[in-house]
């Protein structure tokens, strides 16, 4: 597993690489932040954290009880057709998940009251290999509990 530093990209790994419908196609290429996109082997996933925001109550003594984070997952693939069908599982097993500890155990664990896809956009990448590259980025909100 790679190094969390106890952010909600923990949770994002955990739940993607436990649905089998996401590892059949990605296996563990599941990078959090950035990856070198020309010496990869494809499909992979990169998921960023692209801010946190703390939920303050007026009046409330200590830190943020909530952060509302706002995550950004691309999804590269050298194929249109294999890209395009990944982006359900991956979007099924994000979107609306469970309140729940994410992962259950460990150092990294997270509280995530709610997950919410946002929107999505593709793009392609013309300069990799002679094929090109296809990307998908989804956007979603990730309601972290802090206790």
């Amino acid at each position: 597993m790679p190094d969390f530093s106890g952010q909600t990209g923990a949770a994002i790994y955990y739940l993607l690489t436990q649905n089998t419908s996401v590892t059949n196609v990605y296996g563990t290429r599941i990078y959090p932040s950035v990856t070198n996109y020309n010496t990869t082997t494809y499909p992979m996933i990169v998921y960023t954290i692209t801010s946190t925001e703390p939920t303050n109550t007026k009046g409330a003594s200590g830190y943020s009880k909530l952060d509302v984070t706002q995550m950004q997952l691309a999804m590269f693939h050298t194929s249109y057709e294999e890209m395009i069908l990944a982006q359900k599982d991956v979007r099924a097993t994000l979107d609306y998940v469970a309140e729940g500890i994410y992962p259950p155990t460990g150092a990294y664990t997270n509280r995530i009251q709610s997950i919410s896809f946002q929107d999505n956009r593709q793009d392609y990448i013309d300069d990799y290999d002679e094929q090109g590259l296809f990307v998908s980025y989804m956007n979603f909100q990730v309601r972290q509990l802090r206790t």
